[in-house]
């Protein structure tokens, strides 16, 4: 049931986008560009998740030039071998707006055959991170995740090393701190992430996990339970309506210290397709639990 409704919002998604490239204009569009080159590996572009449409038509046609300069074959719509689906996400950094992506590529059973991902910093925004993405970085996109892609799968061709790979955010993050005076911090004896609430589908149990994971990666000592001296991260997870179809999703983590006084919080926050996330989150909570480690990190004392 899960997966039917998950492919229900994938075709939803595939609709609009179709219609918007062969609808807003711009002349041939992408025919030139499909065409199957011998030998090499055949791929469909899923709808893009998490992108402007703008950026998606854009993004689209760059990945299908950039693929041909790497021996893949990049086809909008359907016909590949293999199937790319794309998370494509915003924030706002210090040195500027971050266009942070990532790409699960599966076979035609399903089974994920290689996952690219990475970022492209652009100019600072001030207010919403998409109005800085120009062609160029969605060239810079197209390019790296083509280069990555070639150098992954069976007859593909890099000419560039492939970037390292780092999960997107889900959404715009940010990362508030109440100023509190500098005071000795006892040793911590660990950090206790509690299960995430209100989250649809399995967002409980998967952005939790996913969570843990990313903070133990960064070098976060985790707690099973209550104890002395240990931290906690909350996740709250809140649905509302959006027009269009859509639902805002916005994720706060709360970091509490031992006494439960708030630290700060992360904050995350995003337009979605209604309902795409009542089902299995897959990739999009690695990439939310991803975005906010970093900040998290930042407002636990460094012995956590």
């Amino acid at each position: 049931m899960q997966e039917r409704f998950r492919r229900g919002a994938y075709a939803v998604l595939a609709m609009l986008t179709l219609a918007c490239l062969t609808g807003c204009g711009g002349g041939g569009g992408l025919s030139s560009y499909t065409s199957f080159l011998s030998g090499s590996p055949k791929i469909t572009i899923a709808p893009i998740v998490g992108a402007p449409p703008q950026v998606t038509k854009e993004l689209t046609q760059a990945l299908v030039e950039s693929g041909a300069a790497h021996n893949l074959t990049l086809i909008p719509g359907s016909g590949g071998n293999y199937t790319m689906r794309g998370y494509l996400l915003a924030s706002n950094e210090v040195r500027g707006a971050k266009i942070s992506y990532i790409w699960d590529v599966t076979d035609s059973q399903g089974a994920r055959v290689v996952r690219v991902a990475g970022d492209e910093t652009v100019q600072r925004s001030g207010g919403d991170p998409w109005s800085k993405v120009d062609s160029a970085a969605i060239r810079n996109i197209a390019n790296k995740t083509a280069s990555q892609l070639g150098a992954g799968l069976p007859g593909g061709r890099s000419s560039a090393t492939p970037v390292a790979a780092t999960a997107p955010p889900a959404a715009a993050t940010r990362a508030s701190t109440p100023p509190t005076a500098v005071t000795a911090t006892p040793r911590s004896a660990g950090v206790l992430v509690t299960p995430v609430s209100g989250a649809p589908g399995d967002g409980q149990r998967s952005l939790t996990t996913a969570l843990k994971k990313r903070l133990y990666a960064g070098g976060v000592k985790l707690a099973n339970g209550p104890a002395t001296n240990v931290y906690t991260v909350k996740g709250i997870a809140k649905l509302s309506n959006a027009s269009g179809g859509k639902q805002s999703i916005r994720i706060d983590w709360q970091v509490l210290d031992p006494n439960g006084k708030k630290l700060g919080t992360v904050s995350q926050q995003n337009t979605i397709p209604r309902g795409s996330l009542d089902g299995p989150w897959g990739a999009i909570a690695d990439a939310a639990a991803g975005a906010a480690a970093d900040g998290i990190i930042k407002l636990l004392p460094k012995s956590s």
